[in-house]
């Protein structure tokens, strides 16, 4: 019994500096740690912008292959077509802005402006 008493009487726990080092620790780790993870969501939500413009190009070079090859035209497909022929197997939803080269879509809750150009099939995109 008397044993046990100082086993249990030896026994510490930590200090209030030791408790204190651990929330600066942490702190410091998370004031580098936020950033870059917000870094991070806006790096992922332009390189799904890029890939949409890959998509896009990709789908203009097809329609404009399928139409050449089906003699129906000989130049890329107006983006009505390419929506709805091309660009909505690839789950890709774009809507326009008014009557131009413009269309728009939501990335990670930032809205991003695509371009498409019917002459060239060529595309890209801004904030």
């Amino acid at each position: 019994m008397q044993k046990m008493r100082s086993v249990i009487k030896d026994q510490r726990g930590f200090t209030l500096i030791e408790i204190i080092m651990v929330i600066v620790l942490l702190g410091i780790i998370a004031a580098i740690a936020i950033p870059k993870y917000i870094d991070l969501r806006t790096e992922a939500a332009d390189a799904t912008a890029s890939g949409i413009v890959g998509a896009i190009v990709s789908s203009a070079s097809i329609g404009y292959a399928d139409l050449v090859t089906h003699n129906t035209a000989s130049t890329f497909p107006n983006f009505t077509t390419l929506d709805a022929s091309y660009l909505q197997a690839q789950n890709i939803t774009l809507t326009s802005i008014a009557a131009s080269n413009l269309y728009w879509g939501m990335i990670g809750g930032v809205t991003y402006t695509f371009t498409y150009d019917p002459a060239t099939g060529n595309a890209g995109w801004t904030k």
